[in-house]
Order: structure tokens, then C-alpha cells, then sequence
């Protein structure tokens, strides 16, 4: 549990830095680099477990949850891998961890707490404990070696299967057939896709794995933001940036302002260390306030690098189909990407029986993330949003308010 891990490192920084008063010893970053195996390496041991981790276990076998924000284990493991084989953690004595053995219990308590579920705190510990060269390996590596793979492989195969049993015309029937004929219509055009055998199991996998990559990138993305917001408010008082004060009638804010960065001029790091320190000092100081100011958060984004990353893997012809025969738009015809997720979410919105499990039991909404976002990155989502089976459904079903039972729906 990475909580565990840096919360381990944190003791051992504060027990280094007890002990240096008294000892000398080597510095702390240097000794837990060459731990990690990251004195010459690009990435670390702990940025190779996490890797592991997401690739053979969190990628392919948790659902997320967008009400919670989290990720949790799927009741049935569809995945056509290996269940991950980890070794027994090696027995420590009490002192190795955190000192004694009601420390140890307590501390198990607390961060048992995070156990079950993977949300905003492990990803705010992965990005503490990766930094940003751990975090860019671990981002590149799914990209390349499964974002890609899926999209031009597993994914564009059961594209090209599902596109030859697509009916090559499906309108959109009239709002005076009801939605009950809508609903009849739709299941008659749509028998193969619904048949198809493959569609809610490996299928739904691989579209659940690359939403979970998706989600995976913009979570880690969010909670990096987070923490470089808190490190400029911390670093805010020292690079001479203050909050607006508050004025009273008749008070100006120019002449608070100017109180406030005389008060704290002492702690203006530049400029104190261009009046003290020598040329070298002072440039290596400017660079420092410049690379604390500059982060990600302040207009740079990963996940839209990462979304155009994406994009450029789908350029297979068969995503965006033939030119239109009236040279605007395809309008019933079914040979393009979306027209394809209209049917598969017809497929996963037929209601379950008795015990069976719900879609989102069985694959959460990467799912629903992976095609959305592949109908946005080929520019269909107008399209889709206009033209969808279900959503015509829906329409018409608000506007007469039938609920007949048609086949079992």
C-alpha cells in the first residue's frame, strides 16, 4: 500500500535526522535512492512494482465507480491473464517498523482503513513517492504497451468482426410507432450484435481495460495538480506572492500590499541571496524560483497530451468508415465507430436476470469511459449524440410513457 510505504519513509527521515545530530551520516534522499535502485536507473523498484501492479492486477480487474471516485475489485475475473502471484511480505522485528508492538497494531488500523478500494489517497501517495520522471515511466509504458496494443489489436479485430454483422441500415424509427415498436425494431435489427457470444466477456474486457487506463491517467493527473497547488501556497510567502488583503472602507489595498512585502521582505529568498550570496548562488536561486513557479498545474496538462496520444493510434480505416454517399453525413447507414458503441451499449443495457450480474458489477464504467472517449478522439460525438439507439429510445419513451414488457425488456 503505497500510504504505508511513504508513511515508513517518513519515520526514517525523521529517525535520520534525529540520529545526524549526534552521527554523521550519509543524506537521507541519497541512501533511499540507491535502495530504490535509482542512482544511474531512469525508474526504481518502486516505480517497477507499481507498474507490475497496475499492468497484471488494478488495470484489468477493478471497476470504477464515478459517484465515489474509486476503484474496487470485480466480483468475476474476466481477464485472460494470470492471477498475480505476490510473495509473503518477510517477517520484521517490531523496531524495523514502527518501534514497537502496539505502534504497529495501531498503525495497521489506521491505514487498513484505505484496504478494499483505490481512490484519491493512493493516488496522491503515488505521485509523492514516484515524482514526476516515476510518473512519466509508468504513463509512457501504458500507453505504448497497452493503450496501443488494445486499440490496434484486440480491439480492432472484434471492430472489424462486429462491423460485418452491423445491419447496413438502421433508422431511426418514427416517435407513432411507440416506444415498445422502437424497442422491437431495434431488437430485430440488432440480433447478431446481441448474439454475438464474445461481446460481454472479452469484448467488454479489453474496452474496460483501456477506460481504465484513461481514468488511470486523468486521476493520477488530478491529485499531481493537487500537490503542486500545495507546494506553491507553501512556497508563495518565499517568492514574494501574497494573497489580496482585505480592505476596509476608505483603506487602499496598494498600501497594504506594500506593508505585507516589507514585513516579509526578509524572507524573500531571491533577493535576499543576490545581496549576500555570489553570481553562481544568485543564478542557481532565480532558477530555483523559476522551476517552483512553472509547474504543471499553471496551464499544462498531461491528460490532453495523453488524449492526442491516443488519438493517433486509431488511424485504421475502419473507425471512421467510407465518405457519405450525400457527401454531409451517414445517417442510417452503419459504418462508422459510433454506430457500432450504439449497439454494444443497446447490448449492456438489456436488463439482467436473476442472479446475474449488472454490467457495472461486472466491468464499472471504463467501459463507458473507453467508448466515449474513442467517439470523441475520431470527432463522432455529434453524430452519436444525434443518431444512438438508445437514446432515440429513451426520447420516445418520455414522450408517450409506455412500460410494456417487449421480449423480456
Amino acid at each position: 500500500m503505497p500510504q504505508e510505504l511513504e508513511g515508513l519513509l517518513e519515520a526514517n527521515r525523521i529517525c535520520h535526522k534525529l540520529l545526524s545530530k549526534h552521527l554523521a551520516l550519509d543524506n537521507f534522499d541519497a541512501m533511499v535512492k540507491e535502495a530504490n535502485h535509482n542512482v544511474l536507473a531512469p525508474y526504481g523498484r518502486i516505480t517497477l512494482h507499481v507498474f507490475v501492479e497496475l499492468n497484471y492486477d488494478f488495470l484489468v480487474n477493478y471497476c470504477y465507480n464515478a459517484a465515489t471516485n474509486r476503484f474496487v475489485r470485480s466480483k468475476v475475473n474476466l481477464s485472460s491473464s494470470q492471477p498475480i502471484q505476490r510473495e509473503k511480505p518477510p517477517q520484521m522485528a517490531h523496531f524495523y517498523l514502527w518501534g514497537s508492538k502496539q505502534l504497529n497494531a495501531a498503525y495497521s488500523t489506521q491505514y487498513g482503513q484505505y484496504t478494499g478500494f483505490i481512490g484519491a489517497p493512493h493516488f496522491h501517495a503515488m505521485c509523492r513517492l514516484l515524482g514526476y520522471q516515476g510518473i512519466a515511466v509508468v504513463i509512457d509504458i501504458i500507453l505504448k504497451d497497452i493503450v496501443k496494443l488494445q486499440i490496434q489489436g484486440t480491439l480492432l479485430q472484434f471492430t472489424k468482426t462486429l462491423m460485418g454483422a452491423m445491419p447496413k441500415s438502421c433508422k431511426l424509427p418514427r416517435c407513432e410507432y411507440g416506444s415498445p415498436g422502437v424497442l422491437s425494431y431495434y431488437q430485430a435489427h440488432l440480433t447478431d450484435i446481441v448474439q454475438y457470444p464474445e461481446t460481454k466477456t472479452d469484448l467488454f474486457q479489453s474496452f474496460r481495460e483501456l477506460g481504465n487506463c484513461i481514468i488511470f491517467c486523468l486521476l493520477i493527473e488530478q491529485a499531481l495538480s493537487q500537490e503542486e497547488v500545495c507546494d506553491l501556497l507553501h512556497a508563495a510567502l518565499f517568492q514574494n506572492i501574497f494573497p489580496r488583503p482585505f480592505c476596509k472602507e476608505n483603506e487602499k489595498p496598494e498600501a497594504k500590499q506594500k506593508r505585507l512585502e516589507a514585513q516579509f521582505a526578509n524572507l524573500q529568498i531571491v533577493s535576499n541571496v543576490e545581496k549576500i550570496g555570489n553570481a553562481k548562488q544568485a543564478m542557481i536561486a532565480r532558477e530555483g524560483d523559476l522551476l517552483t513557479r512553472e509547474r504543471l498545474c499553471c496551464g499544462l496538462s498531461i491528460f490532453e497530451v495523453i488524449l492526442n496520444r491516443i488519438k493517433s493510434y486509431l488511424d485504421d480505416p475502419v473507425w471512421s468508415g467510407p465518405p457519405p454517399a450525400n457527401g454531409i453525413i451517414h445517417v442510417d447507414e452503419c459504418s462508422e465507430f459510433h454506430r457500432l458503441w450504439s449497439a454494444l451499449q443497446f447490448v449492456y443495457c438489456i436488463p439482467v436476470r436473476g442472479t446475474e450480474y449488472t454490467i457495472e458489477e461486472l466491468f464499472g464504467e471504463g467501459l463507458n469511459w473507453a467508448g466515449c472517449a474513442m467517439i470523441v478522439l475520431l470527432g463522432q460525438q455529434r453524430r452519436f449524440e444525434a443518431l444512438d439507439f438508445c437514446y432515440h429510445i429513451l426520447r420516445v419513451q418520455r414522450v408517450d410513457g409506455k412500460d410494456e414488457d417487449v421480449k423480456g425488456i
